[in-house]
């Protein structure tokens, strides 16, 4: 059975609020978990592709559990498939209600990129 590689973590903070990110390297794309909270959850399943010649990445966000912050989960998956210039599906599981969405789409933006940033280094 194949091993499963977590190939990057990721990590940001507002206070006592955290976000966790995660980059599971599947055969030339990436798995990539977000969360809020000390496990790991389904939350929005976005699938996104790297920008081909001139266009921007795609994304195609879908929800097995509610609509919660399809915003954010098509920033994260466009900007980390746009970064890593691979097919990338994310499962953000964000509970937080109280934390403004502009606070908590940087700090998610930032683990994503603390993630990534630790990819590169392990390469």
């Amino acid at each position: 059975m194949p091993a499963v590689n977590v190939c990057g973590e990721g990590q940001a903070n507002y206070g006592e609020f955290y976000v966790y990110a995660s980059f599971i390297s599947l055969h030339k794309s990436y798995l990539l978990l977000v969360t809020d909270q000390k496990e790991f959850g389904i939350g929005n399943v976005t699938l996104s592709g790297p920008p081909t010649g001139i266009g921007q990445a795609s994304s195609s966000p879908f929800n097995l559990f509610g609509l919660r912050n399809p915003l954010l989960s098509n920033m994260i998956g466009k900007t980390s498939s746009k970064m890593l210039k691979s097919p990338v599906i994310s499962m953000v599981f964000i509970k937080e209600k109280e934390l403004k969405q502009e606070i908590l789409m940087k700090l998610a933006l930032e683990a994503v990129k603390n993630a990534i940033k630790d990819i590169e280094k392990s390469s």
